[in-house]
């Protein structure tokens, strides 16, 4: 998956080291899930996060009737579990949503995008980043960015790690590149090239996930990957990626993960939707504070698809959380940089990116601060 929370593409149901997607909620025994919950409560001394800037549950959340049942909220995932998903499990394993006064059903994976699932009111919330719902709005999809996961973005150019004759984008060019279907990942790619002063030109076969393979098995040169995700499981099988940041040459900066809903439900459900936003800020805030315990409960939760992943699980929060990723000094946990959104957003619409909901190329750039919003961060 080249840019994690970006559903331009339609992958197969499968984990990124190939596992079969199943959703494994259920799977592991409620008393050891609790346990492990407990555990990790204790370890960190967890009410402590009440004091977190940007986490802490507004009075309405907090004052849920103890009393009533809660009212069900649904999640649909973007892709198997993984580290980006790690805020929402855990405020599911700790009972941040159960404060909230909210019973939140996670949804996996499934042949439609998640955003559409959102836009047609069969998902209340949904992972989606940046550029995603810079496209899916423009073109006529009911979607808001009311939450960012990362800070900035995590995909990378790379090329396999023991190529001599590559070590800067501009090398790139004339030779293959694995692509995923979508057009802004060969801009992205382009984008970099050019930004090393190179020409852009090269050759392009689409391979989606299947482009991880043929990179290591040198049937072509390069691909888009994730430093926090893929970049790291190659280090682990001991064969590193070379990798190119694209904001090292010129391609503007995205929150590249993040979670959306509708118009539709902000405005019929606000409450609904302060309580699980807020809940899921403590899970990430959690991660970001504790990120060993919240990657116990991640695996814990998923026992199939990450059971066999444990280091890979453990080592990608860690960087998460250790390098900025999750956070940023600059605003709240959570919070939209409305650079970002503004400078991407051009960036898009100068490379014709933008439809609107005919299909026809905007002619006019949108109001990006339409496209967000962060007032159910409390």
């Amino acid at each position: 998956m080249p840019a994690q929370g970006d559903t331009l593409i339609e992958p197969v149901p499968t984990t990124k080291k190939g596992h079969a997607f199943m959703r494994n909620h259920t799977t592991t025994p409620t008393f050891a899930r609790r346990a492990l919950a407990a555990a990790a409560l204790a370890a960190s001394g967890a009410l402590a996060l009440a004091g977190c800037s940007g986490a802490e549950p507004s009075d309405a959340a907090a004052s849920a009737d103890a009393g009533s049942a809660p009212t069900q909220v649904s999640f649909a995932l973007d892709w198997a579990p993984n580290t980006n998903h790690i805020g929402v499990f855990v405020a599911d394993e700790l009972g941040y949503f159960e404060d909230a006064g909210i019973d939140v059903e996670i949804l996996p994976y499934g042949s439609a995008s998640a955003m559409q699932l959102v836009s047609a009111g069969e998902a209340d919330f949904s992972i989606g980043g940046q550029s995603s719902v810079q496209m899916a709005r423009t073109s006529g999809l009911d979607v808001k960015s009311v939450y960012s996961i990362t800070q900035t973005d995590t995909g990378r150019l790379v090329v396999l790690g023991d190529r001599e004759d590559i070590t800067r984008p501009s090398d790139l060019d004339g030779l293959t590149f694995g692509g995923f279907g979508a057009p802004l990942y060969t801009a992205l790619a382009k984008g970099t090239i050019t930004g090393d002063g190179g020409s852009g030109d090269f050759e392009e076969v689409v391979l989606d996930t299947g482009a991880y393979e043929a990179l290591s098995q040198g049937r072509i040169d390069f691909t888009l990957s994730v430093a926090t995700w893929e970049n790291l499981q190659t280090e682990i099988d001991g064969h590193p990626y070379r990798a190119f940041k694209y904001q090292d040459f010129g391609v503007p900066d995205q929150q590249s993960t993040g979670i959306v809903s509708s118009e539709a439900f902000l405005n019929e459900h606000s409450e609904e939707a302060e309580a699980f936003v807020q809940a899921v800020a403590r899970g990430y805030q959690y991660a970001t504070d504790h990120p060993r315990e919240a990657a116990d409960l991640l695996i814990a939760a998923n026992p199939d698809t990450l059971g066999t992943a444990q280091e890979l699980v453990k080592r990608s929060t860690a960087l998460m959380a250790d390098e900025g990723f999750l956070v940023s000094p600059d605003r709240p946990i959570g919070a939209p940089n409305p650079e970002a959104w503004n400078e991407f957003g051009a960036f898009l619409f100068k490379q014709g990116f933008l439809v609107d909901a005919e299909g026809k190329p905007l002619t006019a750039e949108p109001d990006w601060s339409e496209y967000y919003t962060d007032e159910f961060l409390g």
